[in-house]
């Protein structure tokens, strides 16, 4: 085992998420960041041999888990700075204009310089330590290399975030994010072989210097009547063009290679349940704007299914993905689930809906939720969470994007809604398969809903009640719901609460009934 330690001496760090945007702080560092910070240091002391073999041989290790605390975010604030790239004319004019003046050199002064807007995000975290782990790598040779390399760091990510960088080996530092297949809640920017050689192309610091160099000699040549200095300009204005054509090279900006997603560590030692055909860990967006009541919860899933189909880089979506045969009938499957996540459970709870949730398949492949799903999640420019409108003239208008504050609200925890439990009630009503008659009329339905639970994987519940008001505090009564409509013949679908008693604990997210894949039919585990 080793690891890359990294103490942040002023207690803060200063790097943006988003790239130009600067909007949005990083916290904890990226891989890739911290490799960029290594490789600066080689660069600019003298590229030995032996730190480059280091750094290329770091670049082709997995990607490492990350040992790091939480954080909070100074507040930003828009700065007006003065530009740093002003060109100064090299011929002094004369007298005193002073417009004249300032073009021949007070330019460069701050005063006379233009002003640009400019952020800079800051997180404070609560332990300025930070750690990148390989649990499984021995360093070897390469020891010696990396340690002298790790002592060149002055700085991660903006250069007055002042570091101090060491290499730890054998040590007990266990990671609190990991690397995650499939479709992760955060991505982080890593490194991969090859990174060292793209740096440097990225860069072109040997290009750039040259050019500089003889531009600089065959200016200082401009003017002159000594007839050798003149041949001397010409040949170094040939070389010029014949080196680098009409325009002078640039150094780049790095832009990320590879994003890889992050993830706590599993737990050990917790029990399996029994669970519904939808995976656990729901994927969870939260909710941005005007209040959206949960009585809306038929509009707020169709219009969150709109921009998921819009989204989707497969067209057709597969079945899973719209619920739908390539046909176009029905889908028999298990296929994605919506889910609104509600104020409920607390005696101050109003209903009004924090967040949605994706229920996807249990059985599905990782990645191809995440080839289907990639694009809706995150932006393509800068690899953060997407935002996305949903809007109804009448019911509501939102954005959405998807959560990952690290303390976010208890109705926002997918834990929330699928811990193991022996009962559950409904948030939203269950809506029966169709309509019953007689004096019994209501234990039929019940029955109805205990067959709903087979349909979803999980035991007939020992006992079920129907009942127009939910046990979970915050929920609408269910006259409040518009009531669904059947596909065939617009014929309008029964609805209630329930309250369901199994024999042993099951795991979430339990959704039954005719409309669990439309967020109806969503229960809650409860504690009594």
């Amino acid at each position: 085992m080793f690891a890359i330690g990294i103490c942040y001496l002023n207690g803060w760090a200063m790097a943006a998420a988003d790239g130009a945007r600067k909007e949005q702080a990083e916290w904890p560092p990226h891989p890739d960041r911290v490799f960029m910070a290594l490789a600066a240091a080689w660069f600019e002391t003298g590229e030995n041999p032996g730190e480059g073999e280091a750094l290329r041989w770091l670049e082709t290790l997995s990607p490492p888990g990350i040992a790091s605390s939480g954080y909070t975010t100074r507040r930003s604030v828009v700065s007006y700075v003065p530009v740093n790239d002003t060109r100064v004319s090299r011929q002094a004019p004369r007298g005193n204009d002073l417009r004249k003046l300032k073009g021949a050199g007070l330019a460069v002064l701050p005063e006379h310089r233009s002003r640009q807007p400019r952020s800079f995000p800051v997180a404070i975290p609560y332990d300025p330590n930070v750690y990148l782990v390989w649990p499984e790598i021995e360093l070897g040779e390469h020891r010696a290399a990396l340690e002298r390399l790790t002592a060149k760091v002055t700085h991660v990510g903006h250069s007055a975030s002042f570091v101090q960088a060491w290499v730890v080996e054998n040590g007990d530092i266990r990671p609190t994010w990991e690397p995650v297949e499939g479709i992760a809640t955060h991505r982080m920017r890593v490194f991969s072989t090859g990174r060292l050689e793209d740096l440097t192309l990225t860069c072109n610091r040997a290009n750039v210097e040259e050019y500089a160099d003889l531009k600089a000699r065959s200016d200082a040549l401009r003017g002159t009547r000594n007839k050798e200095m003149r041949e001397e300009k010409r040949r170094l204005d040939s070389v010029i063009v014949e080196r680098f054509g009409a325009h002078a090279p640039v150094s780049l900006r790095p832009v990320p290679t590879r994003w890889q997603g992050y993830g706590r560590p599993v737990k050990n030692g917790s029990l399996e349940r029994q669970g519904s055909v939808f995976d656990p860990n729901l994927l969870v967006l939260t909710v941005r704007g005007r209040r959206v009541p949960l009585a809306t919860t038929l509009k707020l899933t169709q219009a969150l299914r709109g921009v998921l189909m819009d989204c989707c880089p497969q067209q057709p979506p597969p079945e899973w993905f719209s619920g739908h045969r390539l046909s176009g009938t029905p889908s028999t499957k298990p296929h994605m689930a919506l889910l609104p996540l509600p104020f409920a459970g607390d005696q101050y709870a109003d209903g009004r809906v924090m967040g949605l949730a994706l229920a996807l398949p249990r059985s599905l492949d990782v990645e191809e939720a995440r080839n289907c799903l990639g694009a809706f999640l995150y932006s393509a420019e800068t690899g953060l969470p997407r935002e996305h409108r949903l809007f109804d003239g009448r019911w509501f208008e939102c954005r959405i994007e998807l959560e990952t504050r690290e303390r976010i609200p208890k109705n926002l925890n997918a834990e929330t809604w699928t811990r193991a439990s022996r009962v559950w009630a409904s948030v939203t009503p269950v809506v029966l398969n169709r309509h019953f008659k007689g004096k019994d009329k209501w234990a039929q339905a019940a029955e109805s809903v205990k067959d709903a639970c087979r349909h979803i994987g999980l035991p007939r519940p020992r006992e079920l009640m129907l009942q127009p008001v939910s046990w979970v505090e915050g929920a609408p009564h269910a006259r409040e719901y518009p009531q669904m409509t059947r596909k065939g013949d617009g014929g309008r679908q029964s609805h209630a609460h329930a309250v369901m008693i199994f024999d042993e604990p099951v795991q979430g997210p339990v959704v039954v009934g005719a409309g669990r894949f439309r967020g109806y039919g969503l229960c809650r585990p409860m504690d009594n």
